[in-house]
């Protein structure tokens, strides 16, 4: 499967997960568990080496210590097995070096979204004892406002790479929230306008029910859209080994919408991890402003 199936696929996954989110329960140890379960061995993705060279060599101090020894190349001239020699020998040192580089670029991926697991894993686990009113408003194709919103539940969750290694390596790692308000939102539309904000809510995740209103003269003229009052969002971040960095995907945060992000690895610091939790609490957030835009 290409990259660009699986970032739909799995961005599809999500969407699907959110909508399900309110009727299902917390269950980190289930996905662990699940991602450690046997899978299809596949061989490691390759990366492209060019895109990714300059920074994996930043990221790798100089080593000391010794190696294994090197067979001498052939001499200089000589007979043409001689200069055959000579270039198999280059391209195999090419190739060695190219493949070490490749295993560290993967390693450092798989390390940056491990980290933000954790860390997402565990802001979840403080947010649903808190539960603390959010604070900001989201507004629905200008018709509706949801607001009065608190923290209902969160869950981070990951997947690993299906591999042959003995060390996998994660492939995404998600973060699913639920915001509430105990009350029902009802919006009456003309027909046909009332297709439009179908649409809206069937985007944005919102469950709803719909009845006819009927007018003085008994036709039904108007449909209204009976929901909750409530938001699912989330997060996903999923590591791209080809290119040698990482999407992120944002759904719903602080606003309804999708918006995409393209991260160097080494971007996530913890500074950027805080920023995110802000981003995902309502409050004011520089995270918008640290990493470019894509979507």
């Amino acid at each position: 499967m290409s990259d660009a199936g699986n970032w739909d696929e799995t961005q599809a996954k999500l969407l699907k997960d959110i909508e399900a989110f309110s009727r299902s329960k917390p269950d980190l140890a289930g996905a662990e568990a699940g991602a450690q379960a046997g899978q299809k061995k596949t061989s490691l993705p390759q990366i492209d080496v060019q895109a990714v060279a300059k920074r994996a060599q930043a990221q790798q101090p100089a080593q000391s210590g010794t190696s294994a020894p090197r067979m001498a190349p052939p001499a200089p001239g000589g007979s043409l097995l001689d200069k055959l020699k000579r270039e198999a020998l280059a391209k195999q040192m090419s190739e060695s070096q190219n493949f070490s580089l490749q295993v560290q670029q993967q390693l450092f991926i798989s390390e940056a979204l491990g980290t933000a697991f954790h860390y997402l894993r565990e802001f979840c686990d403080q947010l649903n004892i808190l539960k603390p009113a959010y604070p900001l408003n989201y507004s629905l194709a200008n018709i509706v406002t949801f607001d009065n919103l608190v923290w209902q539940e969160g869950r981070a969750d990951f997947r690993m790479l299906p591999a042959a290694a003995e060390d996998r390596l994660y492939q995404h790692v998600t973060l699913r929230f639920r915001l509430a308000a105990d009350k029902q939102l009802r919006v009456e539309r003309e027909n046909p306008a009332h297709e439009a904000f179908r649409n809206a809510l069937f985007e944005n995740s919102i469950g709803f029910t719909e009845e006819g209103v009927r007018n003085d003269r008994g036709h039904i003229g108007r449909t209204a859209f009976i929901f909750p009052c409530e938001i699912k969002a989330g997060l996903i971040f999923a590591a791209d080994y080809k290119l040698g960095d990482i999407r992120l995907q944002l759904h719903n945060l602080q606003r309804f919408g999708v918006s995409e992000y393209r991260l160097a690895p080494e971007a996530l610091t913890q500074e950027a991890y805080e920023e995110l939790a802000r981003l995902v609490l309502g409050e004011q957030s520089r995270f918008e402003k640290m990493f470019r835009r894509v979507a």
